[in-house]
């Protein structure tokens, strides 16, 4: 069955949309709106509606986070087999089922970490295999675009497939929502903000036009990236173009492990730790931050004192998003021996290289939701750190690229280091220091 086609018996929606017109994809201090969704029944579609439960549905404290802009933008899909399941969130993506009167919850809810996830989650199937299209990208702090996921079952895994179509004219929002197979052709709608209205007021963020566009379908099932057009439907359908080409991530150093995604929206680490910045990585690390960030950089650094003498084996970075890396614009992975520890100053300062050779280690990396991005040192010499040394640890790439983002703190979250974009001690749009999510591990023995 259709998203489209579900029952208005159980129309779900969220107070929070109201809010959404003042800022829908831009992230809130936490506790700042809190969010409640509700459940409203009617026997029409045009009302009246009226509350099923006397009570919200989801609050706040049903998905606690660091973020206060969680609960919003609710899609109801029901299944082949009458199940009915929600999805909804902003930063985070939400599921969960539906007990068949769809007013109670029936299981936990589940958070499911998709690259550059923002907001507007739609969920379709066809011909077995299950879509989950959603807003991307505004935290990385591009307008929306719109990215789709692929699953075998509701519950995953979902594969990560790429954008499906770039930002709208005249607004920085794009939601999605998927018709399939209606009288032998399948269809895209979102929103722009290009009409005026018969008052005279033009469009913008909140007051947005419907637009639809040919949505084609490859064998695989894999979704042909839409253009958007001034005429829409208006044409002709023209046949899909050739496959889209695969992207070349490039290769990582033969020194270097890369393991991804080992788990999304982390609450610890995995394994024993040696030294960390912080304990729950998607508690306290919230703030995504790339090569983009900050007018742009060509260094993300994070410095750190160990307390005792150990031997580097692996490095986790709370990581995530982006649109990878290329054959030509690899990330490279530098480890800095500054010296006696001091106190981190205002500038980084030089030092030995000890992973490299002086320029650090390639790293190839693909889109990934925000979780673990694991390195571990597969050759070379062992890499021994001192106690009561500085070092610094630096992702290197393209000043403005969008290939990879770390994740920050808000504010001053480990004593023995501090953040620095391009040499320069980080500080956010705030004027709050921050740390980098990461955490070092022994070499096995």
């Amino acid at each position: 069955m259709n998203q489209a086609s579900f029952s208005l018996r159980a129309f779900v929606f969220s107070w929070a949309l109201m809010a959404a017109q003042a800022g829908a994809a831009q992230p809130h201090a936490p506790g700042s709106n809190p969010a409640l969704r509700d459940v409203f029944t009617a026997d029409h579609p045009l009302g009246p509606f009226k509350d099923a439960r006397g009570s919200a549905l989801v609050t706040d404290a049903t998905t606690p986070s660091p973020y206060g802009w969680n609960d919003i933008d609710p899609t109801v899909f029901i299944d082949d087999d009458g199940s009915a399941w929600m999805a909804w969130g902003n930063p985070v993506l939400y599921l969960a089922r539906l007990k068949p009167n769809m007013t109670e919850l029936d299981g936990p809810i589940e958070k499911i970490a998709l690259p550059n996830y923002t907001e507007g989650p739609w969920l379709s199937k066809r011909r077995g295999l299950y879509y989950l299209t959603y807003a991307s990208m505004a935290r990385q702090g591009l307008w929306e675009h719109l990215s789709y996921a692929t699953a075998p079952s509701m519950r995953g895994p979902w594969t990560y497939r790429g954008e499906l179509t770039g930002t709208a004219r005249n607004s920085y929002t794009i939601h999605a929502g998927l018709i399939d197979d209606f009288r032998g052709r399948s269809y895209l709608v979102y929103h722009n903000a290009t009409l005026t209205l018969p008052d005279g007021q033009t469009g913008a963020l909140g007051r947005r036009s419907v637009a639809l566009e040919y949505l084609h379908y490859l064998e695989d099932g894999t979704l042909v990236p839409v253009a958007q057009t001034e005429a829409g439907v208006s044409g002709p359908a023209t046949p899909p173009p050739a496959r889209p080409a695969v992207p070349d991530h490039g290769r990582s150093d033969p020194q270097l492990r890369v393991g991804q995604f080992i788990t999304g929206y982390p609450s610890a680490w995995r394994g024993e730790v040696r030294l960390a910045s912080v304990r729950s990585p998607f508690e306290q690390a919230p703030e995504p931050w790339g090569f983009n960030s900050h007018g742009g950089a060509a260094r993300l650094a994070q410095t750190f004192v160990p307390r005792a003498d150990f031997t580097l084996g692996r490095i986790s970075l709370y990581a995530g998003d982006g649109q990878g890396t290329s054959a030509t614009a690899p990330l490279r992975l530098a480890l800095l021996d500054l010296g006696p520890a001091q106190s981190d100053a205002d500038s980084l300062g030089s030092g030995a290289e000890l992973l490299g050779g002086g320029d650090g280690l390639a790293l190839a990396y693909q889109p990934q939701g925000a979780g673990l991005l694991e390195l571990t040192l597969a050759g070379g010499p062992p890499v021994q750190l001192k106690a009561g040394r500085r070092y610094a640890l630096e992702l290197r790439g393209p000043r403005g690229a969008l290939s990879c983002y770390l994740r920050a703190s808000r504010g001053d979250a480990y004593a023995d280091g501090a953040a620095y974009l391009d040499g320069r001690r980080f500080h956010d749009k705030q004027g709050r220091t921050a740390d980098f999510a990461f955490a070092l591990h022994d070499a096995a023995p």
